[in-house]
């Protein structure tokens, strides 16, 4: 921010009346953007009043949300000056903040700002840098990951789509997942993992709209209920962890109906790398519960799908799951996307899409069938 910048914003807030025209505050301070996102640091340009003569080691922000106080400390970015009326402080936003939030520095005469706080995703707090002099952990060696509670109780699941390839056939996918507990409820304060319990839904149909009558193909729905836990690198320590039970069906009757049920498990690696790049890999390892209407089933499917990713949130991110049976079938399918618009949040916003799938079993109702290369192109409102 320019020092005109700076002082324009500082005359904004005046102007806006947070503090009372007949009490003009000796210390100003203005933020680079009022909407910020809880559990990542918050910069603060300060502006001291003439009588102040050194700068202090370190201020402290009081935040204020109806009935609920909570502060934080600030310390100094970088050296300077010591004329220099200016200077920048740094703290870390508490990870349970969200909403409209007042701010104030505490013991002084200063003004006061309102900002939104929202709460990030999963992906986004993966990719959050860490506050150098506020974060106890090496930001080479440690991503910042989500903590359960502090995740969106409704947020995205696996990538929503809809493309069009060989023969005119669709296939478009919606998801969703939705964390069941507040973690203020007196529930969870009872039992605290139970505010990593989430239910999940995904939703996969083939619509064949070069068909006459456009008929669809077949459809899966996939309803979950899992738990879902985070941690911060060490050794082979995976970085996200899921645990749980799902059910698949193609929802019809008679020859044609498919289904399946399974126990889950499901451990993530994510790694950063130069350039804002991020290689992540995960292996969803499950086992048969039920399985009537397609009794060989793994004989195409296996008891494991492999998902590997690569790229950066803003720009081409390349996806690949594999799955292999225990008869020697299997499949692969090969995602990638590019940003058409700005983001809306990670993972979210409009992209180009194009898939490529190889192999058995597409569909639930053909897990034993082959098709052709299936190659499609489309759009992406979650990658």
């Amino acid at each position: 921010m320019s020092r005109g910048a700076f002082i324009g914003a500082c005359l904004a807030v005046l102007l806006l009346g947070a503090q009372p025209a007949s009490a003009e505050p000796g210390w100003i301070m203005a933020t680079h953007n009022e909407t910020l996102r809880s559990g990542e640091p918050i910069t603060l340009e300060i502006v001291r009043p003439e009588g102040q003569a050194v700068w202090p080691e370190s201020l402290q922000l009081r935040l204020e949300q109806g009935y609920k106080i909570m502060s934080l400390d600030l310390s100094p970015v970088e050296p300077v000056a010591a004329d220099d009326r200016r200077r920048a402080y740094r703290g870390m936003l508490p990870g349970k903040l969200s909403g409209l939030v007042r701010v104030e520095l505490s013991g002084v005469d200063a003004n006061r700002l309102a900002l939104v706080i929202r709460v990030p995703d999963t992906i986004e707090q993966m990719m959050l840098p860490s506050a150098e002099g506020v974060s106890t952990m090496s930001r080479d060696r440690v991503i910042s990951m989500v903590v359960p509670e502090n995740e969106p109780a409704l947020s995205v699941n696996d990538p929503m789509y809809f493309a069009i390839g060989n023969g005119g056939v669709a296939r478009f996918q919606f998801s969703f997942k939705y964390r069941m507990f507040d973690p203020d409820s007196s529930l969870v304060e009872w039992f605290s993992p139970l505010s990593n319990l989430h239910l999940g839904y995904t939703q996969t149909s083939m619509w064949d709209l070069g068909g006459e009558s456009k008929p669809f193909r077949d459809t899966s729905y996939r309803p979950s209920l899992f738990w879902q836990g985070t941690s911060y690198r060490d050794g082979f320590k995976p970085d996200i962890i899921r645990a749980g039970f799902e059910h698949e069906s193609n929802g019809r009757a008679g020859s044609d109906s498919r289904s399946i049920n399974i126990f889950f498990l499901q451990p993530g690696w994510v790694n950063r790398l130069s350039g804002g790049r991020i290689v992540g890999f995960s292996s969803k390892l499950y086992g048969y519960q039920n399985k009537s209407d397609n009794p060989d089933i793994q004989r195409y499917r296996g008891y494991a799908d492999w998902e590997l990713g690569y790229g950066r949130e803003g720009g081409t991110v390349w996806m690949a799951q594999l799955r292999s049976g225990t008869a020697g079938y299997g499949s692969a399918q090969i995602e990638i996307s590019y940003p058409l618009r700005n983001p809306l949040f990670a993972r979210t916003g409009g992209f180009f899409y194009l898939q490529v799938f190889n192999g058995y079993g597409e569909t639930l109702l053909d897990y034993n069938r082959k098709q052709s290369t299936q190659l499609r192109l489309g759009f992406s409102i979650v990658r």
